[in-house]
């Protein structure tokens, strides 16, 4: 709580502050069902600019109405509320309606349908994912977004409406999810907010009736009105505290809280690859749900099986653009970009069984197939190679016929040069593309196909001597990702496969990024399963006559051996295949020695499968939100000075201060539990106790009238003061009086 006697911008900005503070704690109870990350620093940050602009235009408001002496409306302007809600809607446009995850400043009408199909994207994730899910950018935009227009409906009704006590209401908004899926909020979450909606509930009241004072309260009042003050937010928090630890008490109790949320929640798990990686995210941990089983009817198993293809690199993220759908086909078409390699090639039959794999893509073998599937839309993308445009469910089926390539490394080493798209060969523009391209040059050495520097570059990626095997990322500092990795050499299959695409890329081969999953593990003769740890990511090479041909750059605690064709043989040794054994020698990077993470692969093995993660703001946004915040915290630090200045405009508080100061000069004090009703008799009778005179009466009745009105301007609700003319005489009329009667002793 704040004093009584606080002016009326005071508790405008305390309101809007405390509003702030109950949404903000009340947001962070969804990171028990969304995982933190970026969405919580943009939720904050949104919460602060909607805040800010609400505040800032309520007391500007407020002012002007008091100025027009506008003193009896029981409710506030709802402008402010209304400019708050242009605010959010720039910000949630901004932040999750651009073509990739990075924020925008300019919004346009692609921003409005791209954040009607992510919303649309959140509620597929909220319906067939069991929490808690990761921090994509739908469910970002979903949670912020809610969150702002709960900050809008809470505002409304504090501050146009003023009614505090309504404000928990929206807030339910926010507690419902995670005490519907949990059972639970976060303790400290409950505390925070309920200590602030109490003290919001001390605001109470039309808050343009309050009057300006210059000149400080008597002692003794604010004295009281601290005491009020300290006790009142001592007892908010003790109480949001106590019933925090009675709620946390009952919920161990055996059935407490686990039979009613139990109904409205599962008890799977569901996977779904990301399509926005990220090379300077750290791997989190992933579910370990089985994703897909298969039986190969024989004892090898399928070899990887890919979800999807990215080809652009913004030099952080890859990027798949717009979605699109793909063409029929039937259960004999042999789906491939290109007519499949002439020649004869081995067939094998696998059935795939779904498990809790949710995707709009469905994984397919690497090599030439045939797909028959059970229905559900599916076409096929041939520039893409992907079968896409359905979705996944728990207990589907699909089989594929697979037409196994032969690939024979001489066969690749004359392939010529490719012709393709020159998307497939460009590299971000970064300070460091030129190192970049040295660094590739000098792995591969003399090595001079397209073919042998390609296995150049895995060789010398897989280098345990060189790189080391992380899911943590350390923090790079040149702005060049693929940079900083080749400095620290610590990674997990991203880092790995994005830095090869961009090295291969330098040397004019064309390269993309594939994710999918590793072949699993066996469970029968003939039977595999993949879980979500088993998600990969690997680059792919393009031969012409051949197509695209993956290649294992990540070391082999991930992936286990590389592909055999990139490990050519001649008469049983290895080829002399220039790689960087045959370059200078360099000492190991500074954390080569093994983790923890390198002695458990199953939890290393999940890049692909974390969703597109909102990891927060770039720079240029904090830059700028907070620019904005510093202009308009300046203006209302500039109202309140102009205010300031302007208080001394005369009103029935300061008239009665300069009575009392009057007093002073002259030996005479009141008592301090002396109230404003008594104060003309006691005024009275201490003048005639100094002087042995009395006052004049037309002296007591404008002291009786001045007293009256500050008692009005201090406690009514509906205060109405004395013209200021009126004033201005009542105050000289008393003060000559006084002084007068008390120096003729």
């Amino acid at each position: 709580m704040i004093p009584a006697h606080a002016g009326p911008t005071a508790r405008t900005v305390a309101s809007g502050v405390l509003v702030a503070v109950a949404v903000a704690a009340s947001m962070l109870s969804l990171t028990s069902i969304v995982l933190p990350g970026g969405w919580t620093r943009a939720g904050l940050l949104g919460i602060l600019l909607v805040s800010a602009t609400t505040v800032t235009s309520r007391v500007v408001i407020e002012r002007r109405a008091r100025a027009r002496g506008l003193h009896t409306k029981e409710s506030g302007s709802a402008w402010p509320s209304v400019l708050g809600g242009v605010v959010a809607a720039w910000f949630v446009l901004a932040r999750y309606g651009g073509p990739t995850a990075d924020p925008t400043f300019l919004v346009t009408p692609e921003h409005v349908s791209r954040v009607v199909a992510r919303l649309g994207e959140a509620g597929e994730i909220a319906r067939s994912e069991v929490a808690p899910v990761t921090g994509s950018v739908p469910m970002g935009l979903l949670t912020v977004g809610g969150t702002l227009l709960v900050l809008l409906l809470a505002d409304a009704l504090a501050g146009a409406l003023r009614r505090p006590a309504a404000v928990g209401l929206p807030l339910l908004a926010l507690w419902t999810p995670p005490l519907v899926l949990t059972g639970r909020v976060p303790w400290g979450v409950f505390v925070v907010t309920v200590t602030a909606l109490l003290l919001l509930l001390t605001l109470d009241g039309p808050l343009v009736a309050r009057t300006r004072r210059a000149e400080r309260t008597p002692a003794p009042v604010r004295r009281a009105e601290r005491s009020r003050a300290v006790a009142t937010t001592a007892g908010a928090v003790v109480l949001a505290v106590v019933a925090g630890l009675v709620g946390t008490a009952s919920a161990a109790l055996p059935g407490g809280p686990a039979g009613w949320y139990r109904t409205f929640t599962t008890t799977g798990d569901t996977i779904r690859l990301a399509e926005d990686l990220d090379i300077l995210r750290s791997l989190t941990e992933r579910s370990s749900s089985v994703v897909l089983s298969y039986d190969t009817g024989s004892d090898a198993d399928v070899g990887p099986l890919r979800s999807y293809t990215a080809t652009a690199f913004d030099g952080r993220r890859w990027q798949r653009g717009e979605e699109r759908g793909g063409r029929e086909f039937g259960d004999r078409d042999v789906l491939w970009p290109d007519d499949p390699p002439s020649g004869e090639s081995s067939v094998r039959r696998v059935a795939l069984d779904v498990g809790e794999l949710r995707d709009d893509k469905l994984p397919i073998s690497i090599d030439p197939r045939q797909v028959a599937t059970d229905g559900g839309g599916w076409g096929y993308d041939p520039a893409r190679d992907e079968v896409v445009g359905g979705l996944t469910a728990s207990g589907d089926s699909y089989t594929l016929t697979v037409h196994e390539r032969d690939l024979d490394p001489a066969v690749l080493r004359e392939a010529p040069a490719a012709d393709l798209d020159e998307v497939y060969t460009q590299v971000p523009d970064t300070a460091h593309a030129g190192d970049v391209e040295a660094a590739a040059r000098e792995a591969v050495g003399d090595a001079d196909s397209a073919y042998d520097q390609s296995v150049a570059l895995q060789r010398w990626l897989r280098d345990p001597t060189r790189f080391t095997y992380s899911t943590t990322i350390p923090r790079g500092g040149t702005g060049d990702p693929v940079w900083d990795f080749l400095q620290h050499r610590t990674g997990y299959c991203i880092q790995f496969a994005t830095t090869m695409v961009v090295m291969a890329r330098s040397l004019g081969i064309p390269a993309r990024l594939a994710v999918g999953y590793l072949p699993g593990d066996r469970t029968g003769e003939t039977t595999w399963r993949i879980t979500g740890q088993d998600s990969h990511a690997w680059p792919e090479i393009y031969f012409p006559g051949t197509g695209w041909v993956r290649f294992e750059p990540t070391p082999a605690q991930q992936t286990g051996s590389p592909p055999a064709y990139t490990m050519p043989r001649v008469q049983g040794d290895p080829t002399a295949v220039p790689t960087a054994n045959d370059l200078r020698d360099r000492q190991p990077s500074a954390g080569s020695t093994s983790t923890d993470d390198e002695a458990t692969p199953s939890a290393s093995t999940a890049a692909a499968a974390t969703p597109v993660v909102d990891t927060g703001l770039p720079g240029w946004v904090w830059i700028t939100s907070g620019s904005l915040v510093v202009v308009l915290v300046g203006g209302l630090v500039l109202l309140l000075a102009r205010r300031r200045r302007a208080s001394q405009e005369l009103d029935p508080e300061l008239a009665w201060q300069q009575v009392l100061a009057a007093l002073a000069a002259e030996g005479v004090r009141l008592p301090p539990a002396t109230t404003l009703r008594r104060a003309p008799d006691a005024i009275a009778s201490a003048v005639t106790t100094r002087t042995g005179r009395e006052l004049a009466p037309e002296v007591r009745e404008d002291l009786a009238s001045l007293a009256r009105a500050a008692e009005t301007s201090r406690y009514a609700r509906e205060p109405v003061a004395p013209e200021l003319d009126e004033l201005e005489r009542l105050t000289t009329a008393v003060t000559a009086g006084l002084g007068e009667t008390l120096s003729t002793r």
